[in-house]
């Protein structure tokens, strides 16, 4: 007697039996060349993806909105164009300012810059990885802000030669330490109120500083300060000759507020 079982060596195949064998057949050979599709795809191109880092890049500057009546045209292109190379996209860029003009408190600000991007060609290891071939662009964007909005960016037509020097923005005014202490020591030193305010408007002459000076709880109270730079030294001197550094609140020097004046001790605004 012959063994007719299915699974025994021998044994005749079923209909259902060999209809599963081809499409197990069908699917490893459908399989096999997904596979070897995958393996021969073209890199993909490291150009393109240098032209996203250039428009990423611009888009990074064009994305500052703190263009206020604080801030001047040279200092939103000094501070705001880095220098150097930077990140961008799947490789680096480098950015030039090629030119500036406007400014940032008035109806608009426009900075043409020029930017060199470079990708490196990246080759995975991982199945469905992705590769790219190394890459390079130099576009040049105009970035058009109007205050306290991100700019518009629009390409335009890059210019032969190098880029003019970067600007380099004056200083900004500030009360330093040294400052402090200069201010004390005049306020310790004068005998009245007005006499102190005379001695502080000599040794800050400047038009960027406001002083202000009052008689205060049997002693002296004087306020040196810079409106535009949120730059604040209290000083006051009590009846016994003790100077000190009365506290108050920063947001009181923004604009709307009380600003750096001698209420910030004899009436505080919180």
């Amino acid at each position: 007697m012959i063994d007719r079982s299915p699974g025994t060596p021998g044994s005749p195949t079923t209909p259902a039996t060999a209809q599963r064998v081809r499409a197990s057949a069908v699917l490893a050979v459908g399989l096999s060349i997904a596979l070897a599709g995958c393996a021969a795809e073209p890199l993909s191109s490291g150009d393109t993806r240098a032209q996203h880092a250039a428009e990423a890049a611009a888009a990074e500057i064009g994305s500052h909105s703190a263009n206020s009546p604080e801030i001047t045209l040279l200092e939103m292109v000094a501070w705001w164009v880095p220098e150097g190379p930077v990140p961008a996209g799947s490789g680096t860029a480098v950015v030039e300012p090629l030119a500036w003009s406007g400014e940032s408190a008035g109806s608009s600000a426009t900075i043409d810059i020029r930017v060199t991007a470079q990708v490196d060609a990246t080759s995975s290891t991982q199945l469905f990885g992705e590769s790219w071939s190394a890459g390079s662009t130099t576009r040049c964007f105009r970035l058009e802000w109007q205050q306290y909005e991100e700019a518009r960016r629009s390409e335009i037509p890059c210019p032969d030669g190098p880029a003019p020097p970067r600007p380099t923005p004056a200083p900004r005014p500030e009360l330093t330490q040294a400052d402090a202490e200069r201010i004390a020591a005049i306020v310790a030193a004068g005998a009245t109120a007005e006499e102190v305010d005379r001695s502080l408007r000599d040794a800050y002459p400047q038009e960027h500083v406001r002083i202000e000076t009052e008689a205060a709880d049997g002693g002296i109270v004087a306020a040196v300060g810079i409106p535009a730079e949120r730059e604040c030294v209290l000083v006051f001197r009590d009846a016994s000759g003790a100077i000190t550094y009365p506290d108050f609140r920063r947001i009181s020097l923004e604009p709307g507020e009380v600003g750096c004046s001698t209420s910030l001790y004899t009436s505080p605004p919180f």
